[in-house]
């Protein structure tokens, strides 16, 4: 990663972030989970460990005081002339609020930060939540390696699609859903949760975000998507035909995604994708297959998924081609770490209109690499068609 900075400590920032989530949650939860003090005290060596003699938290109340300050405060600098922009997003978090709860930026921060922390068996993988502990890669190695290894592309294809479309529903429709597709059932449902849900009178009822179809977060009349980008939010109305619903608050939305209000769903026989496969397969994947619609319709050839996942897109029109890697992090160090442990194999990274604000950064450190926001990749291939359509008349 010529320009970037320092793997090796951008490897150091993200195990004691991992170990700072770990402790934050379980510091939260303390008052119920009795296993809760000695992981924030297995987290408390690892931070020491990682950060050297006389430097950082020397005992595990003194780590819980430190979650309660910006993150940045507990880090090891990024050198090589950062002036803050690859530490954005992370640097800043403060993982416990006044009244110890976890922050909710720490879900997303934990799917760009996740690091093994305890070499051997891990106890906490008996009652942390996956996101603490789990990696993108373990999720695809898990869900897929299966179809990799048979080299069925379309049956890769498949699988991938319908877990990307259908991460949610009523369990027997799902059934008839994956079988209409002939697609192999590669991960599990399980039930809408409390949170993501709202209960009126004796039923619960669900909606889905209108990006990645998930059901969204529930918090008293506010209603939306756990994944922070994902940013239209609603309110609870009692004015609904047969049950609650939504009045729109924020109708911010990708370009390509339908304005209307999301559809109510009865949460009685409900079920979802497991966090860990929602943001790592899920979130990305709505990109992914929005990009392909979009450019399809524009009149290019779009190949989703070549080679078994080798990259996400491959785009063609007339003598151009777009081989294309989807990118989809918190922050830009995470993207460059993730870069660095799994070298694309694409020659156009895309980032998310959403997350536009990395590209500079990303073309400093990546310059062998093109890289495009979604927006600026659909213009280009839409320029494209339209010379192709001129030079044929």
């Amino acid at each position: 990663m010529r320009g970037g900075p320092d793997t090796s400590v951008l490897d150091r920032r993200a195990r004691i972030t991992s170990a700072a989530l770990r402790a934050a949650y379980a510091w939260s939860v303390r008052d119920r989970e009795l296993r809760a003090f000695d992981e924030v005290a297995r987290m408390t060596g690892v931070v020491m460990f990682e950060l050297g003699p006389g430097r950082g938290p020397v005992a595990p109340l003194d780590l819980v005081r430190c979650l309660r300050r910006p993150l940045g405060a507990l880090l090891p600098p990024i050198q090589d002339g950062d002036d803050g922009r690859y530490g954005i997003g992370v640097d800043e978090v403060v993982l416990l609020d006044g009244g110890d709860v976890l922050a909710d930026a720490a879900y997303e921060i934990g799917s760009d930060y996740v690091r093994e922390v305890i070499s051997g068996l891990d106890p906490g993988r008996d009652w942390l939540p996956s996101w603490s502990w789990m990696r993108a890669n373990d999720v695809e190695n898990e869900l897929f390696a299966r179809l990799i290894g048979t080299a069925d592309e379309a049956a890769y294809r498949t699988a991938r699609q319908f877990l990307v479309e259908c991460p949610a529903g009523r369990e027997h429709l799902l059934a008839e859903e994956c079988n209409r597709r002939q697609a192999n059932r590669v991960a599990r449902y399980v039930p809408v949760t409390e949170g993501q849900s709202y209960r009126c009178g004796e039923r619960r009822w669900w909606w889905p975000c209108r990006v990645c179809g998930w059901p969204m977060d529930v918090r008293g009349q506010m209603v939306r998507c756990r994944y922070p980008y994902h940013t239209a939010t609603y309110q609870v109305t009692d004015r609904g035909k047969g049950g609650p619903g939504l009045i729109a608050v924020d109708r911010r939305l990708p370009a390509g995604v339908g304005r209307g209000l999301p559809e109510r769903y009865d949460a009685d026989g409900a079920v979802q994708v497991e966090e860990p496969v929602w943001r790592f397969v899920v979130v990305p994947g709505a990109t992914e297959l929005r990009l392909a619609r979009l450019l399809t319709e524009a009149g290019a050839t779009v190949r989703l998924y070549p080679g078994c996942d080798r990259y996400d897109l491959d785009i063609v029109v007339g003598d151009r081609r777009w081989d294309v890697d989807v990118k989809e992090h918190a922050t830009v160090e995470g993207l460059l770490r993730h870069i660095g442990e799994n070298q694309p194999s694409a020659r156009h990274i895309v980032l998310p209109d959403t997350h536009a604000g990395q590209v500079h950064a990303v073309r400093e450190a990546l310059p062998t690499y093109t890289i495009l926001t979604e927006g600026q990749l659909v213009s280009q291939v839409k320029g494209a068609v339209r010379r192709r359509k001129r030079s044929a008349s």
